[in-house]
């Protein structure tokens, strides 16, 4: 393999912050300058709690979620396996190795553009990054749609409040926000934008992307979709994250560690997700 295709680095970081946000939910924040000066909305990490371990053996993928005064780099996951509850139980001043960023990160909008965010559940990991970089160039109209089951797996809203960004939150059992899917909504505000062409950008569950990038492409909008993926090595080559493309007989399937996790919508065939 060609490492110089790949401006990332691997480091051992300590561990600033590890707290519970919500349910089963942590953030987790490092101080690390080799990471947070090459990171990009929409890449990742490789993450490994114990070097010497062998169960989980492999690392795990995590969305970079944000940068915290320009050295420190945040993750957000959920504890739903042996190795998130082995991250979970980390505590401040205890290391993990990282290997990143990786992959390909979102396409800003253009000066001016109005862009549309939708995060489904745990979706907002790498949105809450694109948040901030958008925010902060203040040159960008910025809408973010927040989709949760219930008021319990609710996140990030005052953080998300705190960057200024135009927030609508919907619980599916309405507990909390507005009763429904978030695509609904995201739907609405594109029959009410009309004259206008926003860029939207997704996270989520793959039956609410399918539905968001179809949309957008039936109204010739441009769309970009943060994907997920079963990733063993992060790097292409064990190619357990592929994804079918669209159109494409030079290359009939993307892996989402190497050529994404961002895609145009367009890219993928959404008939077989």
């Amino acid at each position: 393999m060609d490492k110089s295709r790949y401006p990332m680095v691997e480091e051992v970081v300590s561990i600033g912050f590890n707290r519970e946000i919500g349910k089963d939910t942590f953030l987790m924040g490092f101080p690390c300058v080799a990471l947070t000066s090459r990171a990009k909305p929409g890449q990742f990490l490789m993450i490994q709690v114990d070097r010497q371990a062998k169960d989980p053996l492999l690392r795990r993928p995590f969305s970079i979620h944000g940068v915290l005064d320009s050295n420190r780099l945040m993750i957000l996951y959920k504890v739903v396996g042996k190795g998130t509850a082995l991250l979970s139980a980390l505590r401040e001043g205890d290391t993990i190795s990282a290997i990143g960023p990786l992959g390909n990160g979102f396409t800003l909008p253009g000066p001016g553009e109005r862009a549309l965010l939708v995060a489904g559940g745990m979706g907002i990991a790498p949105l809450f990054f694109l948040t901030q970089v958008l925010t902060r160039a203040q040159n960008h109209s910025v809408k973010m749609f927040l989709g949760f089951p219930t008021s319990q797996d609710v996140v990030l809203i005052d953080q998300l409040k705190g960057l200024g960004v135009d927030l609508s939150l919907t619980t599916e059992d309405g507990s909390l926000g507005i009763k429904g899917l978030v695509t609904d909504l995201w739907d609405q505000t594109l029959s009410q934008e009309s004259t206008q062409k926003p860029v939207t950008y997704a996270c989520g569950p793959a039956s609410m992307l399918k539905e968001i990038a179809q949309k957008a492409i039936a109204r010739n909008l441009r769309c970009y979709v943060c994907l997920e993926g079963y990733m063993g090595c992060g790097l292409g080559i064990c190619q357990g994250c592929a994804a079918k493309a669209a159109g494409s007989k030079d290359k009939p399937y993307y892996y989402v560690c190497q050529d994404g996790p961002v895609f145009s919508a367009e890219m993928i065939d959404w008939e077989v997700m």
